[in-house]
């Protein structure tokens, strides 16, 4: 479970060099994987990354208008269009 603190996988302990890291098809995934509609902590959850990174890659296919989202409250929900599924 990610809790906002872990390490990058892609890190090399010796170098201190990161590989290619997370990606906004990573997030798609994992929301499908969710059922399609999801909260920011469930996509980082699913992908085993921070919350802050889910919602920087989540953020980047809603630019892209490859997801839909909306705000609940003081959360956000991310919600994958059907035409998303043709897109990768």
């Amino acid at each position: 479970m990610a809790d906002g603190n872990e390490r990058n996988p892609n890190r090399n302990d010796e170098t201190g060099q990161y590989s290619a890291g997370y990606t906004p098809d990573d997030a798609l995934n994992a929301l499908r994987e969710l059922g399609g509609t999801a909260g920011t902590a469930d996509v980082g959850e699913q992908m085993g990354c921070a919350r802050r990174t889910a919602y920087n890659k989540l953020k980047e296919l809603y630019e892209s208008d490859r997801i839909d989202s909306q705000e609940v409250g003081s959360s956000r929900l991310w919600i994958l269009i059907e035409d998303s599924e043709d897109s990768t």
